[in-house]
């Protein structure tokens, strides 16, 4: 059933930022230097140096580069920041480095990211980073439903799921294990 008229036209999509050209970088206003710092570490970038606090120099993966480094401020507390920053996503969007492209592309498209670890209390009763029983089947038991939370957010957009989409989101998931790592026989 469709809440719209058959002869109104269809409202326009924005495209997804893989399938459009990267004529124009986003504006610097809109991105948190720490943010592209990251973002430049996880897809291969080297920090080749920069001021402590104030900029980082960083220089893209591989042969590619040919001499190409970006001054990347660490915030925004300095006046030349937005500055650098500019020309930071200036020089990533006109690169035509595949890595250049995936920064462009986490930072215009949102995303959630879901990182987690275990602190275990140190003391004479937990040996060296074990953790009782019941604390790992419950550690395990979050990261389950953290992983199933996220599958059921990528197959469809609801305030509530219920059952839908369960069996499906649950295949996603179930091939990752969230088992302990096996310990060294002694």
């Amino acid at each position: 059933m469709t809440h719209r008229p058959p002869e109104e036209p269809l409202r326009p999509v924005r495209p997804h930022p893989v399938d459009s050209a990267w004529n124009r970088p986003p504006e610097a206003a809109q991105v948190d230097p720490a943010v592209l710092g990251a973002l430049l570490r996880r897809h291969g970038w080297q920090r080749r140096g920069g001021a402590a606090g104030r900029y980082g120099r960083w220089t893209p993966p591989g042969p590619g580069g040919g001499g190409t480094s970006l001054l990347v401020p660490e915030s925004r507390a300095f006046p030349d920041s937005d500055d650098l920053l500019g020309e930071a996503l200036l020089a990533l969007a006109r690169l035509q480095t595949p890595a250049a492209r995936e920064v462009l592309v986490a930072l215009a498209v949102p995303s959630d990211e879901i990182r987690w670890w275990r602190e275990t209390p140190t003391g004479p009763v937990e040996a060296a980073g074990a953790v009782s029983w019941v604390a790992g089947e419950q550690l395990r038991g979050a990261a389950r439903q953290m992983l199933l939370a996220g599958a059921l957010a990528t197959r469809a957009r609801a305030g509530y799921y219920g059952a839908r989409h369960r069996r499906s989101a649950g295949a996603c998931w179930r091939a990752s294990s969230s088992a302990p790592p096996p310990t060294a026989a002694a």
